[in-house]
């Protein structure tokens, strides 16, 4: 990879069907063979390991099979949560048909943001570990640097379960850094890559919780930043990946907050790598944002592929995507990813499993051609 763009994308990946079924089942109350569920999650990751190294991904993830979701999961794993929260999307509510065929989904129904009405705490610390060893036993003796594992944000808790407990923006997020320290440090301890998965950052400014401590962005972002900080001391930033959106939802992102009112909170998270979105027509642009960014040491991770579109993207396109930033910023800051997750909560995706696939080869293959020209 030293002569090359490497390729990544952003942790979520197609989950079989049959796995997606038994994780719903257990959301529905139905009785579920635990040890079934444990051996199917082992041999998903074991499958899409695999495809991602035939599809020529560098940097490989678990896939988030064990997951409901990249943010949902903290309903399993720690304490606190309850009940049902409202989101709202801006963008979205000027157009209720829109609403209505995106969000009354069998996906939204099983996708439950809850609200805080206790202390958060971690009651399930080996859920990360068995992450950890799933993942690793894919790997088969691979360098486990050359694989990542998401994440959290305190601040996307935050964002989409309001706080009834703490009385305090500052407090939440300072109780809820302190819960996900422990799995930051477990998987970065483990030798893995740490994408920490903050769309809050980015979402705050269109969209909302019902009820959520977070109020204005202005506001919400810097304590946001400021809270992770605090749970990622001790944790090299180099094996730090800090992944920002817009919400990986098929609205039109007309509301959506540009990258350069963000993007000198972004560069303040203790993270060696940034990864934001360039592959969808309202952000392709924001590359030039980079003119006038001064990124220290920092490396980018740049979206190529758009995650809401089933259109594969030709290898020229996202090689034309990433040379241009790498004029920019330098071929050895660079490395080329999707926008966001493709099934960043169960069947919530937009994107036809078979096509999610083919558009990761086609960013391998655009990243091949923009290393030739850069």
């Amino acid at each position: 990879m030293a002569h090359r763009i490497p390729t990544t994308h952003a942790g979520s990946l197609p989950r079989p069907n049959d796995l997606a079924d038994m994780i719903w089942g257990r959301i529905d109350g139905q009785e579920v063979d635990q040890a079934a569920l444990e051996a199917r999650i082992a041999s998903a990751v074991q499958e899409v390991v695999a495809k991602q190294r035939e599809a020529g991904i560098d940097f490989i993830s678990d896939g988030e099979m064990s997951k409901t979701g990249f943010s949902t999961y903290v309903n399993e794993r720690f304490s606190g949560f309850e009940g049902r929260a409202e989101f709202q999307a801006d963008d979205v509510a000027d157009f209720p048909d829109l609403a209505m065929r995106l969000f009354a989904t069998p996906a939204m129904a099983h996708l439950v943001f809850a609200n805080c009405v206790g202390p958060v705490e971690l009651v399930d610390k080996d859920a990360v570990h068995d992450d950890i060893t799933r993942l690793k036993a894919a790997l088969d003796g691979s360098d486990p640097s050359t694989a990542f594992m998401g994440a959290i944000s305190p601040g996307q808790i935050a964002f989409n379960y309001p706080d009834q407990h703490y009385g305090s923006h500052e407090k939440y997020l300072a109780a809820l850094g302190e819960a996900l320290s422990y799995e930051y440090r477990a998987i970065a301890d483990a030798g893995l890559n740490l994408q920490i998965d903050s769309p809050d950052v980015a979402m705050a400014a269109h969209c909302r919780s019902v009820g959520s401590s977070a109020g204005d962005w202005h506001h919400h972002v810097p304590l946001a930043v400021e809270a992770l900080n605090q749970a990622l001391d001790g944790i090299p930033p180099e094996q730090v990946r800090f992944h920002v959106c817009w919400g990986n939802y098929g609205g039109p992102h007309h509301k959506d907050v540009p990258l350069a009112e963000i993007i000198d909170d972004v560069l303040k998270v203790n993270a060696g790598t940034i990864y934001v979105e360039g592959g969808n027509p309202r952000h392709e642009h924001e590359y030039r944002v980079f003119e006038n960014v001064d990124l220290g040491d920092k490396r980018v991770i740049l979206g190529t592929i758009d995650t809401k579109s089933n259109f594969i993207e030709h290898p020229q396109v996202v090689a034309d995507r990433l040379v241009r930033l790498g004029k920019i910023i330098g071929k050895d800051r660079l490395l080329a990813g999707t926008d966001c997750g493709f099934d960043t909560f169960i069947r919530f995706s937009l994107v036809d499993p078979g096509v999610a696939w083919l558009k990761l080869a086609s960013l391998a293959e655009g990243a091949a051609l923009a290393s030739e020209e850069l």
